[in-house]
């Protein structure tokens, strides 16, 4: 089945990255788009502190980071000779799985690829591991990468 609209979300950690490679390869493959989406996960106290439509110097920081941290990505494994790709990507704030599926139907993606950790915080043993949750509700197929 060729994937032709391919929605890889990364958080720059090591199974990211995998995804991300492999859903560059099923892009290659299949002479599809790629968007590589990365979420900074919303501060809510943070955010009550800040006068509305402001951004704090953390979040600017965090934000300067997430583009250094995509560039290096792209960067890492740059195309091969004859090899095309549309690539795209984009930085969002808010909840890492809910933003991955709100780009995925907003995409029209026909595959997500994502990194899955399993549980390692409590609350991803009480609300479970944000792939989990994309798995669960997303509107196309899913690659999760162990």
């Amino acid at each position: 089945m060729p994937f032709k609209r391919i929605l890889c979300g990364v958080d720059f950690s090591e199974l990211s990255v995998r995804a991300f490679l492999a859903a560059k390869d099923l892009a290659r493959q299949s002479g599809g788009a790629l968007h590589v989406l990365h979420v900074i996960e919303a501060n809510p106290t943070v955010a009550e502190l800040l006068p509305p439509g402001g951004l704090s110097e953390m979040t600017l920081t965090t934000v300067e980071k997430a583009r250094a941290s995509m560039r290096t990505l792209i960067e890492s494994s740059p195309p091969q000779r004859g090899e095309e790709i549309r690539l795209s990507t984009e930085i969002n704030e808010g909840n890492p799985s809910e933003e991955i599926l709100r780009q995925a139907r907003d995409w029209k993606a026909d595959l997500i690829a994502i990194g899955g950790k399993g549980a390692a915080t409590l609350d991803d043993v009480i609300f479970g591991d944000p792939s989990d949750t994309v798995v669960r509700k997303a509107p196309c197929s899913v690659l999760v990468v162990r």
